[in-house]
C-alpha cells in the first residue's frame, strides 16, 4: 500500500514540474523552429497572424510606417523565421555578448510572458498562450524600444 502512495506521489511531483517547465521547452521549440528557416515548422509553434498583427500595432504606435506598403515590407521581416531567431537571439544576449537565460512569469493559468533575466525594457518579451495540458504557442511579442 505504502509503495503505490509512493508511486503516486512521485508521478504527481513529476507532473507538476514538467508542467512548469513546458514553457520552457515550447520556447526552445519555438527557436528551433526559427533557425530552421521554414515557415512550416514556425507555424505548428506560433500563432503568426496574431503576432503580424500585434507587431503592426506597434509599429504604428511608435510611428515607424509611413505608408501600407513599408509597414507590410517591416512585418514580412520581424514576423519571419530570420527575424523571430533575431528577436529570441537578441533577448538572449546582452550588449557584451554574455548569453543570459529567461524569466518566466504567468500571467494567467494559459498565458506566460519570457524575457531575459534581469533585462530592462531593452529586451523583447514573448508571450506564450497554453494550447491543451503541456502545448504552448508563441501568440505576441513586444519588441523593445530601441527597435521601435
Amino acid at each position: 500500500m505504502k509503495r503505490k502512495y509512493a508511486t503516486a506521489a512521485i508521478f504527481a511531483v513529476a507532473a507538476i514540474g514538467f508542467t512548469w517547465v513546458s514553457p520552457y521547452i515550447a520556447m526552445y521549440r519555438i527557436s528551433i523552429a526559427a533557425k530552421s528557416v521554414r515557415l512550416e515548422a514556425l507555424a505548428q509553434h506560433a500563432d503568426l497572424p496574431a503576432i503580424r498583427a500585434s507587431v503592426a500595432r506597434q509599429l504604428q504606435v511608435a510611428g515607424e510606417t509611413a505608408d501600407a506598403e513599408e509597414l507590410k515590407e517591416m512585418l514580412d521581416t520581424i514576423v519571419s523565421p530570420p527575424g523571430i531567431t533575431v528577436l529570441i537571439l537578441h533577448g538572449k544576449q546582452d550588449a557584451d555578448g554574455q548569453r543570459h537565460d529567461f524569466g518566466m512569469a504567468y500571467r494567467s493559468w494559459n498565458e506566460v510572458v519570457l524575457r531575459r533575466k534581469g533585462a530592462g525594457p531593452a529586451a523583447s518579451q514573448f508571450l506564450l498562450r497554453r494550447q491543451g495540458i503541456w502545448d504552448w504557442k508563441l501568440a505576441d511579442i513586444t519588441l523593445p524600444a530601441e527597435l521601435l
